[in-house]
């Protein structure tokens, strides 16, 4: 009973979400494509400064020009990127690791559940895996993308020379305390102020809450479909999202809440002057709506905005071919002669 219990304080951050009620009937989740075998990379561990185990799958390419480096989101792991690792494959060497707490990483301490330590995981990884002869271009979505900034705050030096371009999907700068996650109305002004108390309820009861994989499934399943994703979604890809969202520590699930909360990275943004930048977001993203997106444009005048019309959050998985044709087209933009430090692109 007590496990129920600390279960339905999560079904109620759902509710309160404005999540649909009811539990649908779920399939199996899977890592690819129905038919599809999903893309087997060398599997390594990058070890950090404050010794969090981070797991990282590289796909190699013969005769590489660049390294792409995904960062995945908020309650995710690098299962998501699989199309973009399918639609790249042979052209860079691609890096996807698992945010620590996330996937196969390991946690580290919960005052550490900030953006940025993400960033010094992200330097951690380029530093450790991608051969120094080669240009990186990082991808980044949703807390991945603040984690991208977040670098850029860190190490902005690295930003002209070393990494050649950016993008950032369905992410922000800052100022997402007030979200109201797509709802109206005195619902939806309630939600920044009782979003909070109800992830604090979830982390006195987290052991209990972790202990049924199965019945968090359940729980998230209205939850995830709401907030990730736009109308039309494929049911497959919802699973395959709601899967990592059960599979998140609830500890980590509610330390980065308030690590992403807390994140205000638009000073920072000035750093990506010099490379090329493409922002994307979901016209229907409830989690970091367009106006985040623009926010992140008008810093950054030379960077291209791109708005997806009907895609909600997990622009990856709900648009691979619009998302997939964008970043081959950076990754050939970031390959030509790199700009002196500061000096800012054409628009």
């Amino acid at each position: 009973m007590e496990i129920r219990r600390g279960i339905r304080g999560a079904l109620a951050a759902g509710l309160l979400l404005g999540a649909a009620a009811g539990l649908a009937r779920r399939r199996r989740t899977t890592r690819q494509e129905p038919g599809r075998e999903p893309r087997q990379g060398r599997c390594l561990t990058v070890t950090t400064g404050d010794g969090v185990r981070l797991a990282v799958e590289v796909d190699e390419a013969s005769e590489p020009k660049a390294a792409v480096v995904f960062a995945h989101g908020w309650v995710l792991n690098r299962g998501c990127w699989f199309p973009q690792r399918e639609a790249l494959a042979g052209e860079a060497i691609l890096v996807c690791y698992d945010q620590r707490g996330h996937g196969a990483s390991s946690a580290g301490a919960y005052d550490c559940c900030t953006v940025d330590r993400l960033a010094e995981d992200l330097e951690t990884v380029v530093e450790e895996v991608v051969p120094p002869e080669l240009p990186v271009v990082l991808v980044g979505h949703s807390m991945g993308g603040m984690t991208v900034m977040g670098l850029a705050a860190r190490r902005p030096e690295l930003f002209g020379d070393r990494i050649r371009g950016v993008a950032l999907l369905g992410t922000s700068c800052g100022g997402l305390a007030g979200s109201t996650f797509g709802l109206r109305g005195p619902l939806g002004r309630a939600v920044p102020r009782m979003t909070p108390l109800v992830l604090e309820r979830m982390l006195a009861r987290a052991p209990l809450i972790d202990r049924s994989a199965a019945l968090k499934r359940g729980v998230n399943w209205p939850v995830t479909r709401y907030l990730a994703f736009g109308p039309g979604a494929r049911r497959e890809h919802v699973s395959l999202v709601n899967g990592m969202v059960a599979a998140t520590p609830t500890e980590v699930m509610v330390g980065f809440f308030h690590g992403i909360m807390a994140h205000d990275k638009a000073d920072a943004l000035h750093a990506l002057a010099s490379v090329e930048t493409l922002v994307m977001v979901g016209a229907r993203d409830r989690l970091t709506p367009p106006s985040h997106a623009h926010r992140i444009a008008q810093a950054l005048p030379g960077a291209r905005l791109i708005v997806v019309p009907g895609a909600g959050h997990m622009l990856g998985l709900e648009r691979p071919e619009v998302v997939n044709r964008t970043l081959a087209e950076l990754v050939g933009k970031a390959l030509k002669e790199p700009m002196p430090p500061g000096e800012p692109k054409a628009a």
